[in-house]
């Protein structure tokens, strides 16, 4: 294979831990896999987990595995950079994006900005809620300005909702500046972060962000149902909780709560009512663990580098970047072609990649290797 200049691929882990990487993915051995962006292949250890979980509920006693539940939001709080207290486990990032659609109390008037090529789950909540919705246009882009959103701010804005890495682009948005805007304001703001998160090394709480939600069946490795979130302070102290139950209220002091009343937790905890699937939430944390033994840091660099030399080569192939600001995405098309034809022309030669809005998506992610882009470089019409 041909190997490329040190600008192109600078970044990428050493060979020898790729190599050891490779071990805990099976998928490696049939198929060139790049389509994290929809599903993360589990490695190994996710599946020792859930049956090392399983043997262990019917020998041990419950108390002892389900302490293990704060190890895992210690470790989602090492890959946020966020403090523990302001790390809640919930279902999806759907849930996070609701939390906040419904826990505010709007008056008449009021506006939400969103970003027409976002996620359903991130739109839905907010066209269900009943707030105006103001959308910011694509025109062809692919990606936006932070001027298209604040040129839509009014006095009756109150809440900004926006991918920080775009499903269907790859862009990778400036929401620093756009959450600093939003804080200075008093705008309530919304972070999907699931294009991001386990790819990219995202210091959570530099986005100035209310609420920042990834699942964690893509980059993170691990399954359906679970997923990772940040609170804000004003979060914690001012969204309403939808559901109450034993997890999210503080013990009783003595008494019944008939003499105490009930007092949820002061802490993203809060938002987390019940028990969660002890089986699948530790066996995300040993998916957690994996990406901080490697290091989010240099995840992240792997990932670029690898999608620097993918962006390089379909260029040279005559393909076009749908946004050339990508970060782990790399989404491409080409004049003449149907992408949906292209993708399955390499799945035929166990190439797994997407097509998204009409683009052909590559996502790889820490046990992808140069020579597997330059597999996928070869096979492109």
């Amino acid at each position: 294979m041909q190997d490329n200049s040190d600008a192109a691929v600078a970044g990428r882990l050493p060979a020898q831990l790729v190599a050891e990487l490779r071990l805990e993915f099976p998928i490696t051995r049939e198929w060139v896999y790049l389509d994290h962006a929809t599903y993360g292949p589990h490695p190994r250890r996710y599946v020792e987990a859930l049956s090392r979980v399983a043997r262990d509920l019917s020998e041990e006693v419950l108390g002892t595995t389900s302490m293990r539940v704060e190890d895992v939001r210690a470790s989602a709080s090492r890959l946020l950079h966020a403090p523990t207290e302001q790390v809640a486990l919930l279902r999806s990032t759907g849930e996070a994006m609701s939390l906040v659609a419904t826990g505010v109390d709007w008056h008449a008037d009021d506006e939400v900005i969103l970003y027409e090529l976002d996620f359903p789950s991130l739109i839905a909540p907010w066209l269900a809620s009943g707030v105006k919705v103001q959308v910011v246009r694509d025109r062809g882009r692919g990606c936006f300005d932070v001027a298209d959103f604040v040129d839509l701010m009014s006095p009756r804005t109150r809440a900004v909702a926006v991918s920080l890495v775009n499903n269907t682009t790859g862009f990778r948005a400036p929401l620093e500046q756009l959450g600093r805007i939003c804080a200075e304001r008093g705008i309530w703001f919304s972070v999907d972060a699931v294009q991001a998160i386990g790819s990219v090394d995202v210091d959570v709480p530099s986005l100035n962000a209310d609420v920042v939600a990834a699942h964690s069946y893509k980059f993170l490795l691990s399954g359906f149902g679970q997923g990772v979130a940040y609170f804000s302070e004003r979060a914690i102290r001012e969204l309403k909780v939808p559901h109450v139950g034993l997890r999210n209220i503080q013990p009783s002091p003595g008494g019944s709560l008939f003499d105490t009343g009930v007092h949820l937790y002061e802490s993203a905890q809060k938002f987390e009512p019940s028990a969660p699937n002890l089986a699948a939430t530790l066996a995300m944390g040993a998916c957690l663990e994996l990406l901080l033994d490697v290091g989010p840091e240099r995840v992240a660099a792997h990932n670029l580098a690898l999608c620097r030399r993918l962006a390089d080569g379909v260029i040279g192939k005559g393909y076009s970047l749908v946004c050339p600001e990508h970060a782990g995405l790399v989404c491409v098309r080409k004049d003449g072609l149907d992408m949906a034809s292209v993708q399955q022309k390499l799945a035929a030669e166990h190439i797994m990649c997407a097509v998204r809005g009409g683009n052909l998506r590559f996502a790889p992610h820490l046990y992808n290797t140069l020579e597997e882009v330059e597999q996928v470089l070869q096979a492109l019409p």
